[in-house]
């Protein structure tokens, strides 16, 4: 009899240990599954938009182009205290310059990249200025392709301190420093790389001979810009 007995717990001794292994995997398969699940993607969420109005152009208007560079063809042009959304960036170029990509909130057709450092921040709730709709019935003309005036290739760098120039006139984006024995005071001038046109008003103990010092409203562009050789025209 006990021999019987031996005899069936060996029979059945496989079968048990067949199910004690398969119950034990059991939760190991569920955290497995749960690690294999994957989490909900945001990435396609929209990214936030915010407002922002065009200043500091010089009276020129913000160049809005087909791509974020200065190599990028304009393809629009805003007047200052044009409102914009502001739906993506930004991109920096090859030179640290950041740009964001538009479209125009009273011309919803103007749409494209921009130059971050003519674009400030704005409340979504703020009223437009007034002189923005007789603006927009007009915007400037963009200057000619190649201007025409005497060129030299200068060192160019950048300040962002002060509140008067030489000239006695307000330190402003648009100002730059030069030796007046080199582009006199009061000269209009392009720089390779700007849209806009600067005024020679400011004089500086540093800047002699080839040499034009743009002026920055923050230190942190200033640094950015740092120093470059570029072309510069002097105006007719």
């Amino acid at each position: 009899m006990p021999l019987r007995n031996l005899a069936v717990a060996l029979v059945f001794l496989p079968v048990s240990m067949v199910l004690t292994s398969a119950l034990a995997t059991l939760p190991a398969a569920a955290a497995s599954a749960n690690v294999d699940q994957p989490e909900a993607d945001d990435s396609n969420d929209d990214a936030e938009t915010w407002q922002a109005r065009v200043a500091g152009t010089g009276g020129l208007g913000l160049r809005v182009r087909s791509g974020p560079g200065m190599s990028f063809p304009t393809a629009a042009t805003l007047p200052d205290g044009s409102r914009v959304d502001v739906v993506e960036g930004p991109s920096v170029d090859r030179e640290g310059g950041e740009w964001y990509r538009i479209v125009g909130r009273t011309r919803p057709a103007v749409s494209g990249w921009a130059a971050g450092s003519f674009l400030v921040e704005v409340d979504a709730n703020e009223p437009e200025p007034a002189q923005v709709a007789a603006a927009r019935a007009g915007p400037p003309p963009a200057p000619a392709s190649a201007p025409s005036g005497r060129t030299l290739t200068a060192r160019v760098t950048a300040y962002a301190h002060g509140t008067r120039t030489a000239s006695g006139t307000p330190v402003r984006w648009g100002v730059v420093s030069v030796d007046p024995k080199v582009i006199p005071l009061g000269s209009r001038l392009m720089i390779e790389g700007f849209d806009n046109v600067f005024v020679a008003e400011d004089t500086g103990g540093g800047v002699r001979g080839n040499h034009v010092d743009i002026y920055f409203p923050d230190v942190a562009s200033a640094l950015r810009f740092g120093v470059q050789t570029r072309t510069v025209t002097i105006l007719n």
